[in-house]
């Protein structure tokens, strides 16, 4: 099963492509990224740019690797101002999974794939990138926590579909 994971973030979302064995309960990455929207430079992005840029990051990557699935991280209410925004970059990914491939995102809680990945619903974010590598039929270089969480979002779906 090829499947685009995504952790998102109106300042960096992550993104990564992989094809899942299920024989071999291992992933295959093909494609590793994230999206850097933090300011350049001495500008500061408005939050239409970020979104524009997200949009057609993900919407490129959906036409260039025709994912049988997109999954997101799913969101979480915390605070007013962060849930504010990460629920727009939310609505983006719905419109262009639409859009582009004509289907929705599926979701995987925070929690359930810190578990299903480490087997700890609490792990912090360097042990989930060291365990997620068990998963994958080579190691990867994570540049960010948001990339490594990109593909544990990805590696946990393909678990929990199969009943793990």
């Amino acid at each position: 099963m090829k499947v685009l994971a995504l952790d998102l973030s109106l300042n960096s979302t992550g993104y990564a492509v992989l094809v899942w064995d299920s024989t071999l309960q291992k992933a295959t990455v093909i494609e590793l990224g994230h999206i850097d929207n933090k300011k350049q430079g001495r500008m500061k992005w408005s939050h239409g740019k970020k979104l524009h840029r997200i949009y057609n990051r993900i919407g490129t990557e959906i036409a260039r690797s025709l994912p049988e699935v997109i999954v997101r991280e799913k969101g979480v209410t915390r605070f007013n101002k962060a849930t504010q925004a990460i629920f727009r970059v939310v609505g983006i990914t719905d419109l262009i999974a639409e859009q582009v491939s004509g289907q929705s995102c599926e979701e995987v809680g925070i929690t359930e794939a810190k578990k299903l990945i480490t087997g700890n619903g609490r792990a912090d974010k360097s042990e989930i990138a060291l365990e997620v590598q068990k998963f994958l039929t080579a190691p990867i270089e994570f540049q960010n926590d948001d990339e490594s969480d990109a593909v544990a979002v990805g590696v946990a779906y393909c678990l929990k579909q199969e009943g793990k």
